[in-house]
């Protein structure tokens, strides 16, 4: 058996996620970048999943595999998780700051979309570092520290304050604590006993301007005629899954450009890779 999880490494990610998001098209285009950029890497088994979720998108980029250990602190998603078939070693309700698992248990640690979420990130990276072997990687994916200053919202203020506001808008509204830089994530990394291996930026400049333009377009915080005709209250009247054929095709050819993109230089999401001396 390999010491590594298999990967989908030429899946067409925007097409897959804009057939299971097609309600919501701005999580699609981020969530297909994402996954693009994660599938590049080597994952060593056996791996946690550190805040899986409803195990969905794991899935996408993993399959179903029996070496991938899940868990969170959001109750409410643990039953699709456990159900999923993706976590073999099953799912846990564990908070960060206690993880219920020995001192060298696993040879990856990955996290997407996680730890800007924890107030405290710097309490929690000791626990994911001691759960890893000596060799071992945590992988984490979080919006850069560019991410703010490349926000449409932010581009077209007509002033500083104007910018502030909308940027801390968004921070409330998608509950980010912190954009720490490559340099930052090496300091961090380095006070828990690991070193930084690659700090790559993802999502282009172009993408996390139309990203932000269709959360406000397909209502992602607000009420809106889009949030109505997705909801769960007019799924009787029969359209919706006329939409869930139709909007996938629609937005492709347009999004296509901005998930194949290349990031020279900032972007609005960051891969960070350490290595557990």
């Amino acid at each position: 058996m390999s010491d590594q999880l298999r990967v989908y490494r030429d899946k067409d990610y925007l097409d897959a996620f804009l057939k299971q998001y097609w309600f919501a098209p701005p999580v699609a285009l981020w969530r297909s970048i994402e996954a693009k950029a994660l599938a590049t890497l080597d994952f060593p088994a056996p791996m946690l999943d550190f805040g899986c979720g409803d195990g969905m998108y794991t899935e996408a980029i993993f399959g179903k595999q029996d070496r991938i250990f899940g868990n969170d602190i959001a109750v409410s998603e643990m039953p699709a998780a456990r159900n999923s078939g993706v976590y073999f070693k099953g799912v846990q309700f564990a908070d960060g700051h206690a993880l219920p698992y020995a001192t060298g248990t696993f040879g990856s640690v990955y996290s997407n979309s996680v730890v800007e979420h924890i107030p405290d990130p710097h309490n929690v990276l000791p626990e994911l570092s001691r759960v890893l072997r000596p060799g071992g990687l945590i992988i984490l994916t979080v919006p850069s520290d560019k991410f703010r200053s490349l926000l449409h919202g932010v581009k077209i203020a007509a002033n500083p304050q104007v910018a502030e506001a909308y940027a801390l808008s968004v921070d409330k509204l998608f509950a980010h604590h912190h954009y720490h830089s490559p340099d930052q994530w090496r300091t961090a990394l380095d006070k828990v006993g690991m070193d930084l291996v690659e700090a790559r930026y993802y999502i282009s400049p172009e993408a996390i301007q139309r990203w932000d333009q269709m959360n406000n377009t397909y209502g992602i915080g607000h009420k809106s005629i889009w949030n109505i005709l997705v909801g769960p209250r007019l799924r009787p009247l029969g359209h919706q899954e006329f939409m869930a054929q139709r909007v996938p095709k629609r937005l492709y050819p347009q999004l296509k450009p901005l998930y194949d993109a290349k990031v020279n230089g900032a972007g609005g999401g960051l891969l960070v890779v350490g290595r557990k001396q």
